[in-house]
Order: C-alpha cells, then sequence, then structure tokens
C-alpha cells in the first residue's frame, strides 16, 4: 500500500510502481474534477469517491456517476480493464469488501490477459532508467567542481545572468571533468 499526499507527479511515479493504483477521492473536495484535470483517472484502476455517508451519501454518489462518465471517455470500449468507480463509507462499514473484491479481481483479469507480468516487465524497465537518473543526479552533485560552483551559478539563474539551459550546462561540463 502505498499513499501520496494529493494529486501530481507522486502518483504518476507510484502507478509505475504498484500492481494496482487506487485514486480515493471525496465528493465535497473537487479532487475528483483535480484527478480528472491532471490525468490521474488515466493512471487509475480503481476509483473510489471516500466518505459516502450520512449528509454526503448523495454528493458521493454523484461524483461517482460523474468520474464513471469521464472514465467511459477516457478508456476504449475493447479495453482489457475499464476502471469501476466505487463508494466507501468507513463510518458506515460500506464499501471495503467491494474494493478488496475489485483489487483481486483486476489483478485476475490482468493475469488472464496477460498484461500482469507485461505491466511487471515495463515497471522493472520504468525502475531501471529511475536508477539511472538518480545515480547520474546523484554524481552531478557530488562532484567537486559542481560543488564549488553551483551556489554561484543558481545564484546568477535567480538573478536572470544565466539562463537555465546554460546554468545546466555548466554544471554538466564541470561533472564530466575529472576532480
Amino acid at each position: 500500500l502505498v499513499e501520496t499526499v494529493g494529486v501530481g507527479q507522486s502518483e504518476v511515479a507510484v502507478a509505475n510502481m504498484v500492481d494496482t493504483f487506487v485514486f480515493l477521492t471525496l465528493a465535497r473536495t473537487g479532487d475528483q474534477l483535480q484527478g480528472i484535470k491532471k490525468g490521474v483517472l488515466e493512471l487509475a484502476d480503481i476509483v473510489v469517491v471516500n466518505k459516502a455517508d450520512g449528509e454526503h451519501a448523495t454528493e458521493a454518489k454523484a461524483a461517482a456517476r460523474e468520474l464513471s462518465a469521464a472514465i467511459r471517455l477516457i478508456y476504449p470500449r475493447e479495453t482489457v480493464w475499464r476502471p469501476p468507480v466505487l463508494t466507501m463509507s468507513a463510518v458506515e462499514g460500506t464499501g471495503l469488501e467491494e474494493l478488496w473484491d475489485t483489487v483481486l479481481r483486476h489483478r485476475r483479469v490482468l493475469v488472464d490477459a496477460g498484461e500482469f507480468e507485461a505491466r511487471r516487465r515495463t515497471q522493472q524497465v520504468d525502475w531501471t532508467w529511475s536508477m539511472v537518473r538518480d545515480a547520474v543526479l546523484d554524481r552531478v552533485l557530488t562532484h567537486p567542481a559542481v560543488k564549488r560552483m553551483r551556489a554561484e551559478v543558481e545564484r546568477q539563474v535567480r538573478e536572470g545572468e544565466l539562463t537555465p539551459a546554460l546554468a545546466a550546462q555548466q554544471l554538466l561540463d564541470a561533472a564530466e571533468q575529472r576532480s
């Protein structure tokens, strides 16, 4: 289980490392609209409108309908898996079992279609490049020449004396030097 803090870049990273990506939203916060705007629905395998209880039950059902309509527009009819939209309430104890059953069904569908292993292989390649990016950045940041010039280059960029592209090139050139 991996939880992110909101709608943004972290969801893309998480979607590339999990078997099932659940977009959990609340009806009255506008998160479902942010999810549509930011492309999170394209990442989601399951969408859950939480806190669908009490005076907010009607809002939650309406939000679920809106999200279902958006998903119908995003996903082609012939797709192996179209993300279902569920409602859930911890207070009333409803929807959690359905969510878990849906997670298990999602896995079965992907395994049966041969997409589960394909997704895992793609994730392995993505992780490889992520590690390469991290290692290269670490090497650049810890290179003695870069460490010596970093503060000055950042100052020049902040003050408009140097463009970000030229600054990046200077830092990369410095990182290629021998210590």
